[in-house]
């Protein structure tokens, strides 16, 4: 799958310096890119538009930086570059999926508990993408505000983080991933309610936000009551901090790209970072949750991860490729589908994490479990889908 998503970035490398059509982005409410197409850099909104004496070579190095206003033009015929990066996203959404089946392989390892992966996992990520957001830093000139809110933001995401590793330690990955797609219902309905909030003229809250709510709730119930992965657990509790840590760090990036779109790489460094030195904590801690009487910072031993091939393969894939370089990755992709579709084309994740937790862990997603895996996909599509409207 990666050779896949290399073919389609080597394919649209190759034509982004020929003739062709201009894009203006922006991330919209659910915390995903939006383009717009332009015949001529001319009709490009003066807001969004790029310095015309921005070389070619900066124009790349934005690009790769997270920035959000690009004019890569294209000699491939439209609908097919559109189709190559919906091609790219949805193997994004294969390998984002794949990470609960991985965490729960190498939380399975002797002597390797949540805390400790969580700490190698994040603390590779973060080292992996440091050089380049360090340069991004030199060139943005990212201000004390804006670190302060990657903070925020990455604590947020840290929260969801690290509620899906405590949480996978006694739940299944589809469940944890049915769990964790409810995140597109929660975006919708927060982002509707800081719009009443935020408004100075006299607005009205759409119950219909609620809705996609309303039935992604039946369909949680469905799986967590007549699922295959049995009973209700303390690591399907636990698992719901995703998509309140992940949907509130959608909605703090949004915000914080609004005011610095030029620092992309920069604050998605930082969030990670975040997200290690939480883990790190975690870690410190764990002695304490487990019954040890004094607390003394020690020096993470991460033996066991090294003893164990299958814990040291897991800890690189998924902290290299499902999460440095699958958010590098992110940030050209969505670049180039509308926020819409590339929502819905994630909504399937669910899908492909019961697939891979059955031929890697042996896990059985019944006709429940597809039932209300259906209710919960549907009801995200639907809030993209109401978002989108309201957009336009």
């Amino acid at each position: 799958m990666r050779a896949v998503a290399l073919s389609f970035l080597i394919i649209t490398a190759a034509s982004a310096f020929q003739s062709g059509s201009f894009h203006a982005v922006r991330i919209n409410g659910a915390g995903r890119l939006q383009t717009k197409r332009y015949s001529t850099p001319e009709e490009i909104p003066l807001s969004t538009k790029l310095n015309r004496s921005t070389s070619q070579n900066d124009l790349v190095e934005q690009l790769e930086s997270s920035q959000l206003t690009s004019t890569l033009p294209s000699d491939l015929p439209e609908w097919f570059e559109e189709l190559a990066w919906k091609g790219v996203i949805l193997v994004l959404c294969a390998l984002w999926a794949s990470n609960f089946a991985a965490t729960k392989l190498v939380v399975s390892q002797p002597g390797v508990d949540a805390s400790m992966y969580s700490v190698a996992r994040f603390g590779v990520a973060a080292a992996a993408l440091a050089p380049g957001a360090i340069a991004t830093l030199k060139k943005s000139k990212v201000d004390m505000e804006t670190l302060w809110e990657a903070v925020v933001c990455g604590s947020w995401v840290a929260f969801g983080y690290l509620g899906q590793t405590l949480g996978l330690m006694t739940t299944t990955a589809s469940k944890s991933c049915v769990i964790c797609s409810l995140h597109c219902v929660f975006v919708a309905v927060v982002a509707e309610v800081w719009r009443v909030s935020r408004s100075t003229a006299e607005t009205k809250f759409d119950y219909t936000r609620l809705i996609p709510a309303m039935i992604a709730v039946v369909g949680v119930a469905i799986v967590e009551l007549k699922g295959a992965g049995g009973a209700p657990t303390i690591g399907d509790a636990l698992s719901f901090a995703q998509p309140i840590g992940f949907g509130m760090g959608y909605l703090k990036l949004e915000e914080i790209m609004a005011k610095k779109p030029d620092g992309g790489l920069a604050v998605a460094t930082i969030k990670l970072s975040v997200v290690f030195l939480a883990s790190l904590l975690m870690y410190e801690l764990t002695p304490l949750f487990s019954g040890a009487s004094d607390f003394a910072l020690t020096v993470p031993d991460i033996s066991p991860i090294l003893a164990s091939p299958m814990a040291m393969g897991g800890i690189l894939y998924t902290g290299l490729v499902t999460t440095a370089a699958a958010l590098w990755v992110e940030s050209i992709a969505f670049a180039k589908v509308s926020a819409t579709d590339a929502s819905i084309i994630l909504t399937t994740e669910p899908l492909f994490a019961a697939f891979i937790g059955a031929m890697t862990l042996g896990e059985i997603f019944g006709a429940s479990d597809y039932l209300g895996a259906t209710l919960i996909v549907g009801a995200c599509a639907s809030a993209v889908l109401m978002g989108s409207k309201e957009e336009h």
